[in-house]
């Protein structure tokens, strides 16, 4: 245990999550079941015949059942299996052990599971050999596939062939004498029920049974139960769109077409600054994405929190996602994405108010591991700014620069441990108070002491180094981002200007030594690489 000083409150040094350690592989089986709106639903017919059971045979890409299953459109993604998950089911069903059974509502046109899609899904990504990198994938997300999304359908590939065979080789077996573990899997697949359960009664029965069943099992999370409680508000939308880059499921297809191509538009834009390009572990390169991992069921937490703060009026409280009125037109939505893009382009990219903010230095502890509330408490701090037409600040901020990125380096393992102990309201807030405190301490010149910064946000007392002992023999991934990290950010480039550290890779500008009002000439030896808003700055820093 860490003690902050005589009579501080004591923190633990787990700060796992407050550097966003990613969760285990998921295996996105989205594109299976396509989503579809439950109030569309024909008025005044006849309620539908109930659905005792599905099979195999249902389940074919041109069987009339598959084409009219559906997933409500705010059910939540379905890639929350790994594939050890994905294996375990499936061998399950060809083996004929007990698998639970599938609830649906039946509308008129359309079949949609309140409870199984991941089952459902499953077997269908089997029979078409589709674990999130083929054909129906492909065409689902517009071929914008992650690397990571394909190295993990490989790998469920890989283990569904080596446990079960793949779909096709055991059909060619269908109606055949073949004996052995796989003649009598081909034998008796068709035949294998899916028992079903049909709620009765209209689309908001439906609705109301899909919340009372996620309630149980597997219970939906915060972020999903926010996302569906508020899936007609702009951010909401704005984060769904923004996690596929545009591509998936188009939550938006409501507005009209101009709203919706400027989702979509601005949606990729923000993905590629936020999100681009992935992690890999370990770490050997710190050119690192601002908001961490692309994965859904990270990134849109993250999301969530970004788009609310970056359209914020109040630096004191946050508009949250429920405070906003339903978009049906798409103007909001558009909107929000706008104020969220003008954030980003300010933290990086080459315009001339950019200030390339390193997200190694900024955004992540020194494994690589995203830091959200750091990003966010940054996201924070220059949306107040600009808010208030405060131009001060940035000028503050780059001539201070070199000794706040010292700071937050030397830092991070204290950093972590303190954003794990905050109060979880706290840390957003708490971040951008730090940054600020930073920014004029080191602007007036003031050394950059931890004990006096953390006492801005409410510790106080004295920060103790924090090592731990249990290693073993080899390298561990973490220890190898370790090393990396340390040797590369002593070697990395630093704009000349104001100290910091340059993100070549997204974020410069060239400047001429000598300006080009002084007879400056554009050779080799008079150009140096600097940060956009040093450069456009330069004349008053």
């Amino acid at each position: 245990m860490i003690r902050l000083g005589t009579g501080a409150r004591s923190v633990t040094p787990c700060a796992l999550s407050a550097w966003g350690d990613s969760m285990a592989q998921r295996v996105n089986m989205d594109a299976m079941i396509r989503r579809e709106d439950f109030a569309r639903e024909v008025k005044g017919e006849p309620p539908p015949d109930t659905i005792r059971e599905l099979n195999l045979s249902m389940l074919l890409p041109d069987a009339p059942i598959r084409r009219q299953l559906r997933k409500p459109d705010f059910q939540r993604e379905t890639n929350h299996w790994t594939p050890d998950q994905v294996v375990r089911f499936l061998t399950s069903f060809v083996d004929g052990a007990v698998i639970p059974g599938i609830i649906l509502w039946r509308s008129t046109n359309f079949i949609f599971v309140i409870d199984g899609a991941h089952r459902l899904s499953a077997l269908c990504a089997w029979v078409s050999d589709d674990y999130g990198d083929r054909a129906q994938s492909k065409a689902f997300y517009s071929d914008e596939i992650s690397d990571e999304q394909r190295r993990i359908a490989a790998r469920t590939r890989r283990l569904v062939e080596h446990s079960i065979g793949t779909f096709a080789s055991l059909n060619e077996l269908v109606g055949s004498a073949a004996g052995g573990v796989a003649g009598r899997r081909a034998g008796s697949m068709y035949m294998r029920p899916i028992v079903a359960q049909t709620v009765p009664g209209n689309a908001q029965v439906a609705e109301d049974s899909f919340f009372a069943i996620n309630s149980q099992g597997t219970p939906l999370d915060e972020t999903e139960t926010l996302l569906i409680r508020n899936r007609r508000k702009p951010v909401a939308i704005g984060a769904r769109a923004i996690v596929r880059a545009g591509a998936g499921h188009p939550y938006w297809s409501a507005f009209n077409q101009d709203n919706q191509n400027a989702v979509v538009d601005l949606a990729a834009k923000l993905y590629e600054i936020v999100f681009e390009p992935e992690v890999k572990t370990p770490l050997k390169t710190l050119d690192l994405p601002l908001g961490g991992s692309s994965s859904p069921v990270d990134a849109l937490a993250v999301l969530l929190d970004f788009l609310a703060v970056a359209n914020s009026n109040n630096v004191l409280k946050i508009d949250e996602a429920s405070s906003y009125a339903d978009d049906a037109t798409g103007e909001a939505t558009v909107g929000v994405l706008k104020g969220g893009l003008k954030i980003a382009n300010r933290i990086t990219g080459n315009s001339s108010e950019s200030l390339g903010l390193h997200p190694a230095v900024y955004f992540s502890n020194d494994k690589g591991k995203h830091s959200r509330f750091l990003f966010l408490g940054m996201v924070a701090a220059i949306t107040d700014k600009l808010r208030n037409n405060n131009d001060e600040w940035f000028l503050r901020f780059t001539r201070g620069r070199g000794q706040i990125e010292e700071f937050l380096i030397d830092n991070k393992s204290a950093l972590g441990v303190i954003l794990q102990n905050l109060n979880r309201k706290r840390r957003i807030p708490a971040m951008r108070e730090l940054f600020d405190h930073l920014v004029s301490s080191a602007a007036n010149g003031a050394d950059l002491n931890a004990e006096r910064a953390f006492a801005q946000i409410g510790i106080s007392g004295r920060i103790y180094d924090m090592t731990v002992n249990k290693q073993g023999i080899s390298f561990s991934d973490d220890t190898k981002s370790q090393i990396f990290y340390k040797n590369a950010i002593a070697l990395a480039q630093v704009c000349p200007l104001c100290k910091g550290l340059l993100d070549v890779g997204k974020s410069v500008s060239y400047d001429h030594r000598v300006p080009r009002r002084e007879g400056g000439r554009g050779t080799v030896q008079n150009g140096q690489m600097v940060h956009p808003f040093c450069n456009s700055a330069r004349d008053v820093l």
